[in-house]
């Protein structure tokens, strides 16, 4: 590994292993909303980056920061010599609709529009849907827009699904009437 981080290797870290590790949580019950979601991403990004900078000097992952220029709290924003290199907006839920997702890639890009951030990022664990939410060309946020779908449907079958929501339901709404 080298000793300096470039947004590509983030970028790389995001989309493959960052995906893995979350797929694996919410599959076994440790993300049941979007609050557990958050802090499971803010815990791997935080471990990830301290193998690059093990002092805190460098990079910062901050939960809700109220961004001014924006007026918004974005879900984390990870600062790199204390400006937003990377935002991130994170969904829980059966279901992402394309109304809400457009909603949040609005947001993202107006970021890299008044903070020069390099990426952007929209992670959600659902249930159903297909592998992707937005469809079509990403026009001026190529380069700057990821999706990072983590759809069960996409890797179990429906009736494993029903099961696992089964489970799912214990564990987020515990009753002592089992």
């Amino acid at each position: 590994m080298s000793k300096r981080l470039g947004i590509r290797e983030f970028n790389k870290y995001i989309r493959k292993e960052l995906k893995k590790e979350i797929l694996d949580r919410f599959l076994h019950y440790q993300i049941l909303s979007e609050a557990d979601l958050q802090y499971q991403v803010c815990k791997l990004i935080s471990s990830f980056l301290n193998k690059y900078d093990k002092e805190w000097m460098k990079y910062k992952v901050v939960n809700k920061p109220y961004l001014k220029g924006l007026g918004i709290h974005p879900d984390l924003v990870v600062f790199r010599r204390e400006k937003p290199w990377v935002v991130i907006e994170l969904k829980e839920g059966k279901i992402l609709n394309p109304k809400s997702a457009k909603k949040e890639r609005k947001r993202l890009l107006k970021s890299r529009k008044a903070f020069s951030a390099k990426r952007g990022y929209l992670l959600y664990t659902t249930r159903y849907g297909d592998e992707r939410t937005l469809k079509g060309h990403k026009g001026k946020g190529a380069r700057f827009f990821f999706e990072i779908p983590i759809v069960l449907e996409t890797i179990l079958t429906k009736e494993r699904i029903v099961d696992w929501e089964r489970d799912f339901r214990k564990w987020a709404k515990y009753s002592d009437e089992r």
